[in-house]
């Protein structure tokens, strides 16, 4: 059986025999990275992912760091093992992981009903205009069933949704937005336990109730990972969120200094326009570190694979050791996941983490800021880099991006 690949087809066969593979019956893309290849390659008795370096990415990572926390999170069961690696390090050979859906119900109203009127104050929320509170209300009974006797069970059937399928964009705004209404909720949910049975909530008591109102299990899988993640050792590597910016700024200064034409240098001046800004929300950020741990710093839902109820990673060109809040903001950025699941992650990942303040949650919308511009210096570094379609491309990626980010511009 010939592999199915299309016009690489020789190049690849090329490359696998020097990885040892000769008897290949199927070569199949996968979907592509922002800056890399990957292939899926079958043998008659094995699976493999191939993957192909963007020449461009090279000056966003050092090959010789990712490649050390991807063998160091393969021997923590984090991620696949690295097999084979080019001389020149343009290609990669590792396990291929044959991904689970995630068991989902219908993405429901995020906030309980207790009866008409509440429906009547969601419908005012979703007009509102967050974006993750625009949902169909599809009333969910909880497991606590005290004073939600009366909810319907209508639409509530399974759903399989591949993890990369809870792609989504989460700006701060959004994610404050949704905190202000999940604190609402409780508080009157609170006072009428507290009118019922003249008794307080607890802490625990209230986030078991949200818990018990989210439609899958994607905040706890998440969890899961981000914890064992901090329990890795951090290596030799180090750079702080400001160090970042200062990195990916001055290499963007030193292409201003070329021609790279107007599209490119409008879209700098636009960077260049909230700079004071991102100086504020760095150091937020670096008031509440206590100490950095080791960072994935790519955590989207492209880069996770579900596996045996656990996460996966892949692709650790930035994996690094940072400030813990860079690992959090990644999965709120950009995952789908309903206020309430965000209001559970948060919490549960700050609670006793050593290498924070004790209020570090209010440097998390900080924490978001800087994901997203650190993504717009991306797509500028991109474009940089490119000409013609492709160029295009990371300036779209850039017009998608700016608009998540706070500013006054």
């Amino acid at each position: 059986m010939s592999p199915n690949i299309g016009l690489d087809k020789d190049a690849l066969l090329a490359v696998l025999a020097q990885a040892g593979l000769k008897d290949i019956t199927q070569i199949q893309p996968l979907a592509d990275g922002l800056s890399n290849h990957n292939y899926h390659i079958e043998t008659p008795t094995a699976h493999y992912v191939l993957r192909e370096n963007a020449n461009a990415a090279d000056s966003f990572c050092s090959r010789e760091q990712e490649l050390f926390y991807w063998h160091h999170l393969a021997k923590a069961k984090l991620a696949p093992e690295l097999l084979w690696v080019s001389g020149d390090q343009r290609y990669y050979l590792s396990q291929f992981i044959f991904a689970q859906s995630l068991p989902s119900l219908p993405i429901a109203s995020q906030f309980a009903p207790l009866g008409r009127e509440e429906l009547v104050i969601e419908k005012r929320i979703a007009a509102s205009g967050i974006d993750t509170l625009e949902q169909p209300e599809v009333p969910r009974k909880p497991s606590m069933a005290s004073h939600y006797q009366d909810l319907s069970l209508q639409d509530l059937s399974l759903q399989y949704v591949a993890w990369k399928d809870l792609e989504s964009q989460c700006s701060a705004a959004t994610f404050c937005l949704g905190e202000t209404h999940i604190e609402a909720w409780l508080q009157s949910h609170a006072d009428i336990k507290l009118a019922a049975e003249q008794q307080a909530w607890s802490l625990s008591e209230r986030l078991a109730l949200l818990d018990s109102l989210t439609p899958n299990r994607a905040h706890s899988l998440l969890l899961q990972l981000l914890q064992r993640l901090r329990k890795q050792a951090t290596g030799p590597y180090h750079i702080s969120i400001t160090e970042q910016w200062q990195e990916y700024h001055g290499q963007l200064l030193a292409f201003a200094a070329a021609d790279k034409g107007e599209a490119w240098q409008s879209r700098l001046a636009q960077l260049l326009s909230i700079q004071r800004q991102i100086y504020d929300w760095t150091a937020t950020l670096a008031d509440c570190l206590v100490e950095p741990q080791f960072c994935h710093r790519d955590l989207n839902p492209h880069n996770l694979l579900l596996k045996d109820n656990q996460l996966y990673c892949i692709d650790f060109e930035y994996a690094t050791a940072s400030h813990p809040l860079c690992e959090l903001a990644v999965v709120l950025a950009t995952h789908q996941l309903t206020p309430a699941q965000r209001h559970l992650l948060v919490r549960q990942y700050l609670a006793g983490h050593p290498g924070l303040t004790s209020d570090a949650i209010k440097a998390i919308p900080a924490a978001i800021e800087m994901y997203w511009v650190f993504a717009v210096y991306w797509a500028l570094l991109m474009a940089a880099h490119t000409q013609g379609e492709r160029q295009q491309e990371y300036f779209d990626w850039f017009d998608h991006f700016w608009p998540l980010i706070s500013h006054t511009s």
